[in-house]
């Protein structure tokens, strides 16, 4: 017999899916970018702009996924013409848009990481230089929370201390304090310990931007 649904109905929802799809994808590009904001903050006293303009672009991109894929949606259940036209140009500067924060990435790969490096290098030369007059600087907090965070020491590794590492060098206790011995400083590096944590993290984002463009 006659189906129930109206005319069309099966494209409609497909479209409907679709955009629930992208409206996924660019949430979890967007809340992925405000985590890895917060994670990485410390990150940004250190190094210059480089560095957290590609979370600022993470932000960007993951909200105006949102937002077109909510035009898509309003336009396939309103049958508004006029807003699917529009969700379908949005759709294709995105996708332009895409590629060329691909191509600017892949440009400054290498550079995100040199000037992390010297970053490093440059903050924990400072932090030895404040450490012996007691005061706390914006550098020194820097400091203190990456090892904290990416448990581990100085740029190089704890020797960068001159046999005097801060007791962000070491775990903590389950009672929140730091637990130092001999045995318990960490003996990585931050120059090692945190690109392998940005890399991970730059999977991730690869992998969700692919899933997007196949979908587009």
């Amino acid at each position: 017999g006659d189906s129930c649904f109206p005319p069309g109905w099966e494209e409609m929802m497909y479209q409907i899916k679709e955009g629930l799809g992208y409206q996924a994808l660019g949430g979890t590009l967007l809340v992925l970018g405000v985590y890895l904001k917060i994670e990485y903050k410390a990150l940004d006293d250190i190094s210059d702009d480089n560095f957290g303009t590609w979370m600022y672009g993470l932000i960007i991109v993951g909200s105006v996924i949102f937002v077109i894929s909510f035009l898509g949606c309003c336009g396939t259940l309103l049958q508004s013409n006029n807003l699917l036209m529009l969700y379908f140009m949005l759709l294709i500067l995105l996708v332009c848009g895409q590629i060329a924060c691909g191509v600017w990435a892949y440009v400054i790969r290498d550079k995100i990481f040199v000037d992390l490096e010297e970053g490093l290098d440059s903050a924990v030369d400072t932090y030895n230089k404040t450490k012996a007059d007691g005061k706390v600087t914006v550098i020194k907090e820097a400091v203190d929370s990456l090892q904290t965070i990416f448990e581990c020491c100085g740029s190089e590794g704890r020797a960068d201390y001159q046999g005097n590492p801060p007791s962000s060098c070491c775990p903590v206790t389950d009672s929140n304090l730091p637990h130092c011995t001999e045995a318990t400083y960490f003996e990585m590096g931050c120059k090692e310990k945190i690109p392998e944590s940005i890399k991970t993290n730059l999977w991730i984002i690869g992998i969700i931007l692919g899933i997007l463009l196949f979908l587009e």
